[in-house]
C-alpha cells in the first residue's frame, strides 16, 4: 500500500469517476483502475463496487477513504515541517469561520498573518459550524471558528474557549421599537425576526421565552451578516448579531433593543481543531492572531468563546 494509491482512491471520491479521476490523475484509465486494484489486493478488501457503471464505496472503502484522507494530511504536513526545518519559508493553512467570525474576527487575524508571513499559502472558507466540523474530520480544514455549543461534549475536538461577545436583536435608529426603553417578545414579532443558523439550545430557549408552540421566533435564518444588515435597513427586520463594531458600523448605525424577560446573550465561539494533533506553524500563528482580535475589541472579556 502506498500513499500514491491513497491519493487516488481520494481523487475518485472527489471526481465521482474513474474516467475524470484518471484524467486528473495525468493517468490513463487502465492505469488508474490498476492503481486501485492494487490497492484492494493489499488490503484484501473491495473498496468500490463497479456493477452498475457508477462509483459506489463499499463500507469498507468509505472507512479506508476517511483514513486516507488524515495520512495524506499528515504526510503533507510533515513534508512542509521539513522543510521549515531546512530553513525554507513554506507553510500552508485551511481555515473554516461562521459568518460572523469571520466578519469580527477572520479578517483581521488574516490580515495580520499575511503581514507577518506573507510566504503562507492561506485557503479560508465561510460555512455553519456543522459543516466546519464535518470538514474538520475529513482533514478538510487545519482549524476553525465558530460558535462551539453543539460540540463541546466532542472527544475528538480540541476546543479554545475564545473571549466572550455581548449578543443583542438589533433594529436600525429609526425603527418603531427604537423609541421604547423594553420591547416585548409579542412586540417583536409584530415585525420580521431574522438571524443565523444558532445552536439548538439557543433555538429552544428563545421560542420558549416567546411564548411559541410550533412556529419560531425567526421568520428568516440567514448566515450571511450583510444579509441580515440590509433587512434590518430595508425591511424593518429585527435581526439577532453579536453587539461587535465590526459588524454594527460597516453599514449604516444599528441599535440594540433591550427585550423583556430576556437575560443578557453572549458568544460562546471557539478555536476547533483535532483533538490529539499537533498544529501547523501556520494554524498556531493564526490561532494566535485571533485571540488578539478579540481581545482588542471593544466589551470582550475572557470567557467562553
Amino acid at each position: 500500500m502506498r500513499l500514491r494509491q491513497l491519493q487516488h482512491l481520494v481523487t475518485l471520491a472527489e471526481q465521482g469517476s474513474f474516467a475524470r479521476a484518471a484524467q486528473a490523475s495525468h493517468l490513463s484509465q487502465p492505469a488508474f483502475s490498476r492503481s486501485i486494484e492494487a490497492l484492494e489486493e493489499a488490503l484484501q478488501a473491495r473498496l468500490v463496487d463497479r456493477a452498475y457503471g457508477a462509483v459506489h464505496f463499499t463500507q469498507a472503502g468509505e472507512q479506508v477513504l476517511v483514513r486516507a484522507r488524515g495520512l495524506l494530511a499528515d504526510a503533507q504536513r510533515m513534508r512542509h515541517e521539513v522543510l521549515q526545518l531546512q530553513g525554507l519559508e513554506v507553510g500552508s493553512l485551511r481555515v473554516g469561520l461562521g459568518p460572523f467570525a469571520a466578519g469580527m474576527l477572520g479578517r483581521s487575524a488574516l490580515s495580520a498573518l499575511v503581514r507577518q508571513h506573507p510566504q503562507v499559502a492561506v485557503r479560508m472558507e465561510m460555512a455553519d459550524a456543522t459543516t466546519l466540523c464535518e470538514r474538520l474530520r475529513r482533514r478538510e480544514l487545519d482549524l476553525f471558528v465558530a460558535d462551539t455549543r453543539d460540540f463541546a461534549q466532542q472527544s475528538m475536538l480540541s476546543i479554545t474557549p475564545l473571549p466572550q461577545v455581548p449578543v443583542a436583536f438589533f433594529v436600525r435608529a429609526r425603527h418603531p421599537l427604537a423609541r421604547r426603553a423594553e420591547a416585548t417578545f409579542d412586540q417583536l414579532l409584530a415585525f420580521p425576526v431574522a438571524g443565523p443558523r444558532l445552536p439548538l439550545e439557543t433555538v429552544k430557549l428563545l421560542d420558549r421565552l416567546a411564548g411559541l408552540g410550533d412556529r419560531s421566533l425567526f421568520s428568516v435564518v440567514c448566515d450571511d451578516p450583510a444579509a441580515l444588515r440590509h433587512l434590518a435597513v430595508s425591511a424593518d427586520a429585527v435581526i439577532l448579531a453579536p453587539d461587535a463594531p465590526a459588524f454594527r458600523h460597516e453599514t449604516r448605525p444599528l441599535v440594540p433593543l433591550r427585550i423583556a424577560r430576556l437575560s443578557a446573550m453572549r458568544t460562546n465561539y471557539g478555536i476547533v481543531t483535532l483533538a490529539g494533533h499537533t498544529p501547523s506553524a501556520a494554524a498556531s500563528a493564526y490561532a494566535r492572531f485571533v485571540i488578539e482580535a478579540i481581545a482588542q475589541a471593544p466589551g470582550g472579556d475572557m470567557g467562553d468563546g
